[in-house]
C-alpha cells in the first residue's frame, strides 16, 4: 500500500519567527495520525514563476489519516492560528505514493 503525502506550499512573506507557535506544535499533531515531517524550507525554483516561500511535505500512512489530522481539533485550532498570523489560507494537496 503506498504512503500519502501533504504537500503545503505558502506563497506570504510572513517570518517564520511569527510562526513559532505553529510551527512548535503542528508535529506533535501529526503523531497520533501517524504522520511525519519529511521536509520544510524555501524551494529551489527549477521551472515555472509560482512565487512560492516555503513547501512542507508531510507523510503519512493512508489518505485516512492524513484527513483525519487534518479534520481533528487539535490540527484545526493550529491551522486557525496559522490563517490568522499569516492572513489568509496556504494551499494543501494530498497526493498518494507510488508502490516500492
Amino acid at each position: 500500500m503506498p504512503l500519502h503525502y501533504v504537500v503545503i506550499t505558502r506563497i506570504d512573506d510572513t517570518p517564520d519567527s511569527d510562526l513559532g507557535h505553529y510551527l512548535a506544535n503542528v508535529g506533535a499533531s501529526m503523531t497520533p495520525y501517524g504522520g511525519r515531517l519529511l521536509a520544510f524550507g524555501t524551494p529551489q525554483r527549477l521551472e515555472g514563476d509560482t512565487k512560492i516561500t516555503k513547501t512542507a511535505i508531510l507523510e503519512f500512512p493512508s489518505d485516512e489519516s492524513a484527513r483525519n489530522w487534518y479534520e481533528s481539533a487539535v490540527y484545526q485550532n493550529l491551522a486557525a492560528w496559522r490563517i490568522a498570523t499569516i492572513g489568509g489560507p496556504v494551499d494543501f494537496n494530498l497526493v498518494s505514493g507510488v508502490p516500492a
